[in-house]
């Protein structure tokens, strides 16, 4: 009886599952543009710099919404926030594919972005109260799984469609999705005890670590390693193909760079807890660094490229966990609200790495793009060793004078 009682509480709610195909759906979107960009730029007579504007939209967005619209709902019940959210995001994605011009497509990538700020922070605050205790982790690993999942099916189904049957396709794609996402969701209703909203902290409260050095001296690396990775993913796919590569190769490619950040997000936070959050982030981004300068080359044999496609995403995902860790280890009463700040810090860094590719693209081929993305992360390394020397400052040499003696009258 009592092994079956452990099976039981060592599985997790099926409702967290919903939620994850959620972000299934999110991930899709989010990581699919890069890979239609250049039938974006060409179907609406735009340059590849202007339709990189596109993935800066959402993401900009996306950082800068997230923290406002979390204290704007933090009354709401969460289960109705999530099952709107992705009503939202089905609209919002049925706005894209309906677009015929440019500003009009930037117009609906705001309104998804905005979709997707409400849906991802809510689902992960629902899964951990559908959680059994003890298996909260586990549940938010679970969400993230439909995320980084849809490196692997959805962005190179994604490719696919919008490569074979025009780039409107792949957000009809989108928008099924999330439909049978919300419709998956509303089956599966969370009893009420479940989803009442809980004391959420003011804006003020989730900005007030940006006043902290500690914080900003972790965030800062962050923003850079992410920019170094976000500037050469935004146009990814016109890079490749500039190397002979077809809709399927791309594909199937984006596949592989899928396999690597499924590995780098489920071992990062284990390298973490074996070896501490600074070695396997200072690990990772050397190597990063080397395989971005490498990039240019590699990209000329099939199985090279495959190895540094997965080489760049499991660097890029190992990060995250060891990341976090070292920002809760400075915030431990505010971790909530400075794990949001980074999910922010990330999108802020995409929609610079596409907004500074864009402006070097009439300077730069995009075979040239990864030696910037390199020089990014050698500053990143750089400036997160010096962050890593102020937060643990070595001991003053020559302080050795004895204890003071004690007066005996």
């Amino acid at each position: 009886m009592s092994d079956d009682v452990s099976v039981v509480a060592s599985t997790l709610d099926r409702r967290i599952w919903l939620l994850a195909f959620g972000t299934f759906a999110i991930g899709t979107d989010v990581f699919v543009v890069a890979g239609i960009l250049p039938n974006i730029a060409s179907d609406l007579n735009i340059s590849l710099e202007a339709a990189g504007q596109v993935v800066s939209a959402y993401a900009l967005t996306y950082a800068l919404g997230s923290p406002v619209l979390a204290a704007a709902t933090a009354r709401m019940r969460r289960d109705r926030l999530v099952f709107g959210a992705l009503l939202g995001f089905a609209a919002a994605n049925v706005l894209c594919a309906l677009s015929s011009t440019y500003i009009a497509l930037l117009a609906a990538r705001v309104a998804v972005a905005v979709a997707a700020a409400l849906y991802t922070p809510t689902a992960y605050a629902l899964a951990t109260a559908a959680a059994a205790p003890g298996r909260k982790g586990a549940a938010l690993s679970a969400v993230a799984l439909g995320l980084t999942s849809s490196f692997v099916a959805g962005v190179p189904l994604g490719v696919v469609v919008g490569q074979t049957f025009g780039w409107h396709a792949t957000f009809w794609l989108v928008a099924t999705l999330s439909i049978v996402a919300a419709g998956a969701l509303a089956w599966g209703q969370p009893s009420p005890s479940q989803v009442e909203a809980e004391p959420q902290p003011s804006l003020l409260a989730r900005l007030a670590p940006l006043g902290r050095r500690r914080v900003l001296l972790i965030l800062g690396p962050g923003l850079l390693w992410s920019t170094a990775s976000s500037i050469v993913y935004t146009y990814v796919a016109s890079f490749l193909a500039h190397y002979g590569y077809g809709t399927v190769a791309i594909a199937s490619l984006l596949s592989v760079f899928g396999l690597g950040a499924l590995a780098g997000s489920q071992l990062g936070g284990r390298l973490a807890d074996r070896f501490g959050p600074e070695r396997p982030i200072a690990t990772c981004l050397g190597i990063a660094c080397l395989n971005q300068a490498l990039l240019p080359w590699t990209m000329e044999a099939v199985p090279a490229a495959g190895a540094s496609m997965f080489i760049w995403s499991f660097c890029a995902w190992a990060t995250w966990a060891p990341q976090q860790s070292r920002l809760i280890a400075v915030e431990p009463e505010g971790k909530s609200v400075v794990i949001a700040l980074s999910s922010s810090i990330v999108y802020l860094a995409s929609a610079l790495g596409a907004t500074l590719g864009g402006l070097l693209l009439p300077v730069l081929l995009t075979t040239r793009l990864p030696f910037v993305g390199a020089v990014l992360y050698a500053l990143a390394w750089l400036l997160f060793l010096v962050s890593c020397r102020l937060a643990h400052p070595p001991p003053v040499k020559g302080n050795h004078d004895p204890p003071p003696k004690k007066w005996t009258g």
